[in-house]
């Protein structure tokens, strides 16, 4: 069979929503034709770019015979002094330390690692950007095309502003210069495509495909509505996950320029992305305005996080008053994750909002959602997110804007008055046997 060279940073060992597209691409692929030879990084380098608890139990479910290669990344120590991080990010265009720190460590084994494998194409997984040049650059070394495989946007990510519009076109020039020189370009939304088409008209439109990602286990009924939650057995609403939100970030997206202070002046969007909206914050509300008309429900209700807790998520339920219903249960390896939300009741599903526009991410926690049997309380803006689970049948959507209309479906969901629909068909178009056979066409192709 003809091989595929991976480019995956994120993988695991790592834990998190990041690694599980590469991972589950490799477990399926050959099933189309294709052998994947993994590249990534160790423990170590892992561990100092991203500092969360590694968790080796997904290995165990990976091939005896795939191969894996581990090239260190080591981070370089951080500048301690406030000045001298204010200076090393203003001439800094992102997260791009990471692709020049593995540089020289990739190049050094690129060669070996070519000649090991004999690759058919190289497949690169971004984020992280910065390692995206990186890669192109080798491909073009060896005479191989290059996938590039965009689970996020790169130039119209707005979580955060750009330092100035300068930065803003350094970065949109990187991304032009890999989308030119690669043979194909992938996204996991038809969103995330249209936003890389409009942000670059001239780059070759037939390069660029939508292959979503996908779930491998198999695909639940979702569970009928139970009895009447009690205060012995509530009904437990999870979440899994962080939500890449910071108020102060929020802030410089959101707030007009004259009212921050004077050194965020000159920082420029593309769009503006209110990320509130990707946090419970819409969630919380809905449940306060449930308890205000419904008291007795209060105490047949619990809400349980999985993930890193923050002093702004605390806050939140502070001001919602909700401190006796929300709880914190912190991170949990992979395998014990999915079983809490199997546990649960139904599962939590938030969005960004772009302002005037369409949030283009699905959540990779969504598709193992659909693995769990449980509805999906969907609190979204309009957007991928949006469609998609309302298009599954077993959500029940909330719109963020209106605290009274989700408060009552609210009502519904615990009282089990809410019956799903699983749309089946449509669902079995996002298993990870079709994704990866997406993906084996196009390398088919090139």
């Amino acid at each position: 069979m003809p091989t595929l060279l991976m480019l995956a940073f994120e993988f695991p060992p790592m834990s998190g929503i990041g690694m599980l597209r590469s991972f589950k691409l490799t477990k399926s692929l050959p099933e189309h034709g294709l052998t994947p030879v993994v590249v990534t990084t160790d423990s170590a380098s892992l561990d100092a770019w991203f500092g969360r608890t590694l968790d080796t139990g997904p290995l165990d479910e990976l091939p005896d015979d795939l191969a894996i290669h581990r090239v260190p990344c080591p981070r370089p120590p951080i500048p301690g002094g406030l000045w001298a991080r204010r200076l090393r990010h203003f001439f800094s265009i992102g997260e791009e330390d990471i692709g020049r720190q593995w540089g020289p460590h990739l190049t050094s084994a690129w060669d070996r690692l070519v000649a090991e494998s004999t690759p058919a194409a190289v497949y690169v997984s971004v984020p992280p950007f910065s390692i995206a040049p990186l890669a192109v650059k080798l491909a073009r070394r060896s005479g191989l095309p290059v996938i590039l495989d965009f689970r996020d946007n790169w130039s119209q990510w707005c979580h955060s502003p750009y330092t100035t519009w300068l930065h803003y076109q350094l970065v949109l020039w990187r991304e032009r210069a890999c989308l030119e020189q690669a043979s194909a370009i992938v996204a996991t939304t038809a969103q995330i495509v249209r936003d890389l088409q409009a942000a670059h008209p001239h780059v070759d439109r037939r390069k660029f495909r939508a292959i979503p990602s996908g779930y491998d286990a198999p695909l639940l009924p979702v569970a009928a509505p139970r009895e009447a939650a009690t205060a012995a057995r509530p009904f437990v609403i999870g979440y899994v996950g962080s939500f890449y939100y910071l108020p102060q970030l929020r802030a410089s997206v959101m707030e007009p320029w004259y009212r921050l202070p004077p050194r965020h002046w000159l920082h420029y969007t593309p769009r503006r992305e209110d990320w509130l909206y990707r946090t419970p914050f819409f969630f919380f509300r809905a449940l306060q305005r449930l308890f205000e008309a419904r008291p007795e429900l209060r105490a047949t209700v619990k809400v349980r996080f999985v993930g890193d807790s923050h002093d702004w998520l605390r806050q939140q339920v502070e001001h919602f008053g909700l401190q006796d219903v929300v709880e914190h249960l912190g991170r949990l390896p992979h395998a014990a994750t999915l079983e809490f939300e199997a546990r649960c009741d139904a599962l939590l599903a938030t969005s960004a909002k772009v302002i005037g526009g369409r949030d283009p991410y699905i959540a990779g926690k969504t598709f193992e959602y659909l693995t769990s049997g449980r509805p999906v309380v969907a609190v979204v803006a309009a957007g991928e997110q949006r469609d998609f689970l309302q298009e599954s049948g077993i959500a029940l959507m909330c719109d963020p804007d209106d605290p009274a209309l989700s408060a009552h479906a609210l009502e519904q969901l615990v009282t089990g008055r809410f019956v799903p629909h699983q749309n089946v068909p449509f669902l079995k178009a996002f298993q990870s046997s079709e994704v990866s056979r997406k993906l084996a066409a196009v390398v088919s192709e090139l």
